[in-house]
């Protein structure tokens, strides 16, 4: 077995996994303080908000959101997901060692408590060492199609 991964030695690959890690975590506090700025400018309301149709020269949650996320120069959908993280877990709860996109997929499990739990259980490492969620292996918990299928039954998935 070579001792390049890609076309980068095996040391400078490590290398770049903790850089990466630091990126990720960086990428993933902005990612919670735009969707927490988003939740301060909208709270989550019942369906429709607290101004449905935009009467009374009020906002609705839409326009709002729509309009800080042009402000700030990026897409209302992108803002719009990480108003929704940010809703399903409270400061508390997030854990700075899982990227926000690992909360992303975890924060559609329904129950409060399992969610909360599951995030602290990571599972094992697929290529050995700690225990430690990956994309696949949230989706995994929640049931969702994974993008690199390793069961029999994933594979099957994945071909339909």
């Amino acid at each position: 077995m070579s001792g390049n991964v890609g076309s980068v030695t095996r040391d400078r690959y490590d290398e770049l996994v903790k850089l990466g890690r630091d990126w990720v975590a960086t990428m993933s506090s902005a990612q919670w303080r735009l969707g927490d700025a988003a939740l301060e400018i909208e709270p989550m309301r019942s369906y429709g908000g607290a101004n449905p149709s935009g009467k009374d020269d009020l906002f609705t949650v839409s326009e709002a959101i729509r309009m800080f996320a042009e402000d700030v120069g990026l897409a209302y959908t992108t803002v719009r997901s990480y108003r929704w993280v940010s809703s399903r877990w409270p400061k508390e709860r997030r854990r700075a060692d899982v990227s926000h996109t690992i909360h992303k997929v975890l924060a559609s499990i329904p129950d409060e408590r399992e969610r909360f739990e599951a995030v602290n259980n990571p599972p094992l490492n697929p290529r050995g060492g700690p225990p430690r969620w990956t994309h696949d292996s949230a989706k995994r918990v929640v049931g969702w199609k994974v993008d690199s299928p390793e069961s029999v039954q994933e594979k099957v998935e994945a071909i339909h």
